[in-house]
C-alpha cells in the first residue's frame, strides 16, 4: 500500500513538467456529431512525448484515454512523414467505427494529419471547459492544459464552474470575482456555426482567455488562420496562385494542384478550357467547402482524351446562397507532357 502511495505521489509530482508544452491549440464544439480538440507540442528542442495514455476531456460523463497503442506528439515537423507531427487531431464523439492512427500505422485516411478517436462526451456550445489530463477527474493535479469558455448568457453551469474553481487551484486559469463567465473565452450569445473554431493566437501560453479567438478558418492538423488576420467581407475565395506549371510526375510541378483561399461557406467547381475557349475538365460541385485553404485539382485529362501540351483557361465559381454572392477566379495553367 505504502509503495502504491509513494508511486501516486510522484505521478502528480513530475506529470506536469514533464508535459508542459502539449497545448489545445484549436477547438471545435459545433461540429454535427465530431467535435474536436487540436493539440500542439511547443519546445525549443526538439523532442517527442508519448500521450497515447492521457485524457482530452470536458471531465462531465464518462471519458476514455486517447489511444491503446502507442503515439507520439514532436516538438518539430520531421521531414519523412506527409503530415505535420507537431498536430494530433482528436475527436471526442465519433469513436465507433473509426481506428486511432498510430505510431505504427500513420495517416491512414490521408487527410494530412494523425487523427485519434475517443468515446468521450460531445463539447457543449454554452459554457464548457476542455483539458488534457493525465486522468478525467479535475480535482487532483493532472491537468496539463485547460481551456474554459462561455456563451456568457449571465447564468453560468454549476458543474462547468466546479471544474474551473479546480483548474483556478492548481494554477491553469485566473482567479475571478463574481460571474465566472467574465473569464472564459466569449464564444457569443449562440455560441460557435458548425465552421467557427476557438483557436489559439500564438504559442506563448499565458493560461488564461486572451490566449485564444474565434475564427471562421479551422485548420486541424495546420497552423491556426486567425479572423483577425482577414477584414469581413462578402468575399468567397481568391487564387493563391494565378499562373500553375503543370508537368506530370515532375517531383515539384507533377501535382495540378490549383490553391485557393476561403473566405466564407460556399460551393466550387473548377471549369478547363483551350486557348480557344473549348471546355475541357469540369470538376464535381464541391458542396459547403469551410473557409481556409482548399485545393482543387486537375487530373490533366479532358472531357474525351488526355490533354496536350499547352495553355489552358482554369475558371474557379464559387457560389454562396445565403451570402447572395458569387465570384469568379481565373487561373493560367501551364501544361508540358515533356519529360
Amino acid at each position: 500500500m505504502l509503495l502504491k502511495i509513494i508511486s501516486f505521489l510522484l505521478l502528480i509530482l513530475y506529470s506536469i513538467p514533464i508535459y508542459a508544452g502539449i497545448l489545445i491549440n484549436e477547438i471545435a464544439c459545433a461540429t454535427s456529431g465530431d467535435d474536436w480538440v487540436e493539440l500542439f507540442y511547443q519546445s525549443d528542442n526538439n523532442e517527442m512525448i508519448e500521450i497515447s495514455h492521457l485524457y482530452i476531456t470536458m471531465y462531465y460523463g464518462t471519458n476514455s484515454h486517447l489511444s491503446t497503442e502507442p503515439i507520439h506528439i514532436y516538438s518539430y515537423d520531421r521531414p519523412e512523414t506527409p503530415f505535420d507531427d507537431r498536430f494530433i487531431v482528436v475527436h471526442l464523439s465519433k469513436a465507433l467505427g473509426n481506428d486511432d492512427e498510430t505510431d505504427l500505422t500513420g495517416d491512414t485516411n490521408q487527410n494530412g494529419y494523425i487523427d485519434l478517436y475517443c468515446n468521450n462526451n460531445s463539447l457543449w456550445n454554452t459554457d464548457c471547459v476542455v483539458a488534457i489530463d493525465t486522468d478525467d477527474d479535475p480535482s487532483n493535479d493532472g491537468i496539463i492544459d485547460f481551456v474554459a469558455y462561455s456563451n456568457r448568457d449571465g447564468t453560468p453551469n454549476s458543474t462547468i464552474n466546479s471544474y474551473i474553481d479546480h483548474a483556478i487551484s492548481f494554477g491553469h486559469w485566473p482567479t475571478y470575482s463574481g460571474n465566472n463567465q467574465e473569464c472564459m473565452v466569449d464564444i457569443g450569445s449562440n455560441g460557435l456555426t458548425s465552421s467557427d473554431s476557438i483557436a489559439r493566437i500564438n504559442s506563448t501560453d499565458n493560461n488564461n482567455m486572451k490566449d485564444f479567438e474565434i475564427t471562421k478558418f479551422q485548420t486541424p492538423g495546420r497552423e491556426n488562420i486567425l479572423s483577425s488576420s482577414y477584414p469581413v467581407n462578402k468575399r468567397l475565395i481568391k487564387v493563391k496562385k494565378k499562373r500553375i506549371t503543370f508537368i506530370p510526375h515532375h517531383p515539384i510541378h507533377g501535382t495540378g494542384d490549383i490553391k485557393i483561399f476561403v473566405y466564407n461557406i460556399c460551393n466550387i467547381r473548377l471549369r478547363i478550357f483551350s486557348s480557344l475557349g473549348m471546355l475541357l475538365f469540369e470538376s464535381p460541385l464541391h458542396k459547403d467547402v469551410y473557409p481556409g485553404e482548399f485545393i482543387l485539382n486537375w487530373n490533366q485529362r479532358g472531357l474525351k482524351k488526355k490533354a496536350c501540351t499547352g495553355l489552358y483557361l482554369g475558371y474557379i465559381k464559387a457560389t454562396s446562397r445565403s451570402l447572395r454572392e458569387s465570384n469568379t477566379e481565373k487561373v493560367f495553367i501551364i501544361l508540358s507532357n515533356h519529360k
